[in-house]
């Protein structure tokens, strides 16, 4: 079987304060191999692009998902978002929402720019446990699932069905 394990996850949210209790909930239910953790998306562009401090294979793998934050200082999320979508290298990274948004404007708008998820921040620490279970086992599933229906044979080529 064919699989899709997480490698790297990229947080990318300007409250110090949610960065820290997710990365103590990781601790304990990690669903990755490894957390990076940036701070606006100026940095995620960076990031994503190689540049700066970010120029490396090394210093920047090409995340497994990415947990966005849609209210950014500088780059929102959304535009980050937008800017991703136009880049054929990178609008096939998943990209999760994780917002204290329950804005339907932020759900619609998120979706049709292609998001693979919506998740509002939740309030505790039990929350966020819950909340990485919950991805872990979305991706689990996902993993599981084969393509076209249950076609075991698929082969990567559309023309040859």
């Amino acid at each position: 079987m064919f699989e899709h394990p997480i490698h790297t996850v990229l947080l990318v949210d300007d409250n110090p304060d949610d960065c820290e209790m997710i990365r103590e909930a990781w601790e304990e239910m990690p669903i990755g191999e490894n957390l990076r953790v940036l701070y606006d998306g100026i940095d995620l562009l960076d990031y994503l692009y190689r540049r700066g401090t970010y120029v490396t294979r090394e210093g920047a793998p090409r995340p497994s998902v990415i947990l966005l934050d849609l209210n950014m200082p500088f780059v929102s999320g959304e535009e980050v978002l937008a800017e991703m979508k136009k880049d054929l290298t990178l609008s096939c990274i998943p990209i999760v929402i994780l917002t204290t948004s329950k804005s339907p404007k932020d759900i619609f708008q998120t979706a049709r720019l292609g998001v693979n998820g919506f998740i509002q921040k939740p309030p505790t620490y039990s929350g966020y446990l819950q909340m990485l279970a919950n991805i872990r086992d979305h991706w689990a599933e996902i993993r599981t699932c084969s393509m076209f229906g249950g076609r075991e044979d698929w082969g990567g080529n559309l023309a040859r069905r």
